[in-house]
């Protein structure tokens, strides 16, 4: 009697592990990207019809696919596309992918209109000329300062917004 009690229930057990839907886990198999090309202690001039339009320099550039990735790197791009100021970002690793550019670890923005912004992360698109981040950062021009983080930067129109800010200023009495 207990032999077929248990029987009866391995049946229904496996019946029932059958009809539950499962979750499979599939493992994702990466294949390493090699670069199609390298550079070492590179620098590229981006030159159209008005001149020179941006320039990266680079200890290490490694050309993939669709991405490149930079190593100690620089870009120096022009900040209107009349004149002659210059946005110059760099850091310790730059990945592009199309216009927008990730930069890790030491990350240095100078801004035409003053602004320094020294954080450890910021994402940069080139067309809209647009950097932001969810990091703390410092910011300084002239003799003031400002940390905060969640940076936000539009470089055309010199906008600058963040989060948990505090300031220090230095006023003129005169």
């Amino acid at each position: 009697m207990g032999i077929s009690k248990f029987m009866i229930l391995l049946i229904v057990s496996t019946i029932l592990f059958l009809l539950v839907e499962k979750d499979y886990l599939v493992k994702n198999i990466q294949k390493k990207e090699n670069p199609t090309v390298s550079f070492f202690d590179s620098t590229m001039y981006e030159i159209t019809e008005k001149g020179i339009e941006q320039i990266v320099k680079s200890k290490q550039a490694d050309v993939y696919k669709h991405r490149e990735k930079l190593q100690d790197a620089t870009i120096i791009v022009k900040a209107k596309n009349d004149g002659y100021a210059t946005n110059i970002g760099s850091s310790k690793t730059m990945i592009k992918i199309a216009d927008k550019v990730f930069l890790t670890e030491d990350v240095h923005l100078q801004l035409a209109s003053g602004f320094n912004i020294k954080t450890q992360q910021l994402n940069y698109n080139m067309k809209t000329k647009i950097a932001n981040n969810s990091v703390p950062f410092l910011v300084t021009r002239d003799q003031d300062t400002f940390e905060g983080s969640h940076l936000f930067v539009n470089s055309i129109t010199e906008r600058i917004t963040a989060e948990k800010t505090k300031f220090k200023m230095k006023v003129n009495n005169e």
